[in-house]
């Protein structure tokens, strides 16, 4: 894994994920839709949609999420996040350097036609793949 403590800024190709819950139904691996609410943000979303970078942990690692659950990562590139007029910024968590948020998106500005917009064009036309379902052994 990379020495810094993930404030450095995000730059070019560096691949960033979203964590979906499998019980969601919100990805369909037989035809490969992912819906929009797969980048909803949560009641956590205060400061911004939570992304992890993949430069700090493995997909394995950034998929953990509740005992229990499953999960699909949405993989996205900065750049084409970037090009779009999505900002993405470091937001190092304790014990997790890689975390990141897109600022714009908020539980508070969830229902604004901006973010709803904005998980649309995520989910339709930046999302490169969906890997999963995390762990793998299901």
């Amino acid at each position: 894994m990379p020495d810094g403590d993930g404030s450095e800024p995000i730059t070019g190709d560096e691949l960033v994920y979203r964590r979906i819950p499998a019980s969601q139904g919100w990805y369909d691996p037989q035809s490969s839709k992912l819906n929009r609410f797969a980048f909803n943000p949560i009641r956590n979303d205060t400061t911004g949609l939570s992304l992890a970078r993949g430069k700090y942990k493995t997909l394995a690692q950034i998929a953990v999420g509740q005992t229990g659950k499953h999960y699909y990562l949405a993989e996205l590139r900065f750049q084409d996040l970037y090009d779009n007029g999505i900002n993405v910024i470091p937001s190092p968590l304790p014990g997790d350097p890689g975390h990141a948020e897109i600022p714009s998106m908020t539980y508070a500005s969830r229902k604004s036609t901006e973010v709803l917009e904005a998980q649309i064009f995520l989910a339709e036309k930046l999302t490169l793949r969906v890997l999963g379902p995390f762990p793998e052994h299901i």
